[in-house]
């Protein structure tokens, strides 16, 4: 099975970490270098330096409306595209590009808090608990049908003690969702468009 892995934070360097270790990730895409601290020299993100750590390719577009960036992505011959926390909105190109899916390691219990920040807004929210879901990523906003969740108490966790718990929730619940997908028992279930 080949993979590549699509994420930019600690988030998704976790994830991405976990994932090396169990399938074949034949590339890493991430945010291009950023600016950063006083110095102003570019930093790579979590996901760069992991991969590189792990000896994957990295790739970094900028957009991926570029063909180039399209067929780069297409010479991967990738059977599943995996996103967490990636920072890019994926257009139709890449969500066709994989032999199977695009599966998104999304850090809430779907439907609620779909889009960016989840944590932060669970927390904001006072809400008791929040998880992960793994999910299939289709043209909407994070509207895709899901089939692993992982939940856990909100409580008193600041956003860093969070992220870092819901980041290993996400690198289990994907590594049951392939095993699902390789044995052919997934079962998706479809977002109450209610909430």
């Amino acid at each position: 099975m080949r993979i590549v892995f699509m994420g930019t934070p600690n988030f998704a360097a976790t994830i991405l970490e976990d994932l090396s270790q169990h399938y074949n990730v034949v590339a890493a895409y991430t945010r291009p270098d950023a600016v950063r601290g006083r110095g102003k020299k570019l930093v790579a993100s979590p996901v760069k330096e992991t991969a590189m750590s792990l000896g994957i390719s990295v790739e970094q577009p900028t957009t991926f409306k570029d063909p180039e960036a399209i067929a780069t992505l297409e010479q991967y011959r990738p059977d599943f595209i995996i996103v967490a926390a990636y920072g890019m909105i994926l257009p139709v190109d890449v969500l066709e590009c994989p032999t199977y899916h695009c599966l998104n390691v999304h850090a809430s219990l779907l439907p609620r808090w779909r889009g960016a920040a989840p944590i932060e807004h669970a927390i904001l929210a006072d809400d008791e608990e929040t998880g992960v879901c793994i999910m299939r990523m289709e043209e909407g906003l994070d509207t895709g049908d899901y089939c692993v969740c992982r939940s856990l108490e909100v409580g008193d966790k600041d956003v860093a003690l969070l992220t870092d718990l819901l980041a290993d929730l996400g690198a289990h619940a994907l590594l049951t969702a392939l095993t699902q997908l390789e044995a052919g028992c997934i079962r998706w279930t479809r977002q109450d468009e209610e909430h």
